[in-house]
């Protein structure tokens, strides 16, 4: 998982990400099976507004694992950190959305609270993790508090870190 500093929120979001998430709470509460469609913003889809702004904070790798290239064209994704279905409120808040590789967007509806975010000041690789060379993996940090050791735990088996993905090469810069 790769550090980067979270660009600042575009312009357009700042203005309507509570108004489009207050309107997804109230569609999925109404059809809990609605499936999630972005909004549109002056005539653009708003997750293609965001792409580039959260391609360029990861310099177009995976939030996640790192992977780039991320996926072939037209295959890239929005990743909802906290699952859209789960909290809808969230769906569109700038912190909660990372350019992510159509691997790690398998997490799905799939969330714990302990789970690393990659633009978390306090979130530092080796703190958590050690990468181990030999096996091409990343490991746990043994030397890390048991608090910590979960945390990595977790992380890596709902991104499924360590699960090889065709077309993808993990770069681990940190």
């Amino acid at each position: 998982m790769r550090k980067f500093q979270r660009g600042e929120e575009p312009d357009f979001l700042a203005a309507n990400w509570k108004d489009w998430g207050l309107s997804w709470e109230k569609r999925r509460a109404s059809n809990p099976s609605a499936q999630f469609h972005w909004h549109e913003h002056e005539g653009e889809y708003v997750n293609h507004k965001l792409l580039l702004p959260l391609m360029s904070q990861t310099q177009a790798h995976c939030s996640f694992c790192d992977g780039f290239p991320v996926s072939p064209p037209g295959l890239d994704t929005i990743e909802h950190f906290r699952p859209k279905n789960t909290f809808p409120r969230d769906a569109y808040r700038w912190t909660n959305l990372y350019f992510c590789c159509m691997h790690c967007q398998q997490k799905g509806d799939d969330f714990d609270e302990c789970l690393l975010q990659p633009d978390s000041p306090e979130d530092e690789f080796d703190r958590y993790f050690r990468w181990d060379f030999t096996l091409g993996t990343i490991e746990v940090n043994e030397t890390a508090s048991q608090t910590d050791q979960q945390r990595a735990v977790t992380t890596i088996e709902l991104y499924r870190l360590n699960v090889k993905h065709p077309g993808q090469r993990k770069v681990w810069a940190h």
